[in-house]
């Protein structure tokens, strides 16, 4: 009968959204994006051929703690700069586009086990965020984020 030792936590992750600087701790849940891939048939004499089509990737999702020491708004600061309703549009997306890459770690918390880098990433969808007078947990604010490309190295 096969055990396992050693099974990986799914607590030992980090990630970096370059350009920009922000505390990886602060991010405490990521749900990478399914990758699929459109099928495609062919017909040949009387029988389908299937092959691979157009790649499609889901959004990737955050939750990220808010901070008591002044304004959070990194992502709401991004989210508007992709379409801002007041002012009437946005940056470019060569601006808003952002690559935020994902790394799964070990057991020793520092060798990584897997990295995801997700290219042209730009918020799609801010959560809402529920105050309760008789809570106790931790502000979450919650993050979708689109994405163009999806490399696992």
């Amino acid at each position: 009968m096969a055990q396992i030792e050693n099974p990986r936590k799914d607590f030992a992750f980090t990630l970096l959204i370059a350009p920009d600087p922000i505390n990886p701790f602060l991010v405490q849940e990521v749900i990478i994006p399914e990758s699929a891939h459109d099928v495609v048939e062919h017909g040949d004499i009387n029988f389908d051929v299937k092959t691979a089509g157009r790649t499609k990737f889901t959004t990737i999702k955050l939750k990220k703690i808010m901070t008591t020491d002044g304004a959070d708004n990194y992502i709401w600061d991004w989210f508007l700069s992709c379409n801002d309703v007041i002012i009437g549009g946005g940056v470019p997306p060569g601006q808003y586009k952002k690559v935020i890459t994902i790394y799964e770690l070990a057991e020793d918390q520092v060798s990584v086990l897997n990295t995801w880098v997700l290219n042209g990433c730009w918020p799609s969808k801010v959560g809402e965020m529920t105050l309760s007078r008789q809570g106790e947990d931790n502000t979450i604010e919650s993050i979708e984020l689109c994405v163009d490309q999806i490399e696992k190295l």
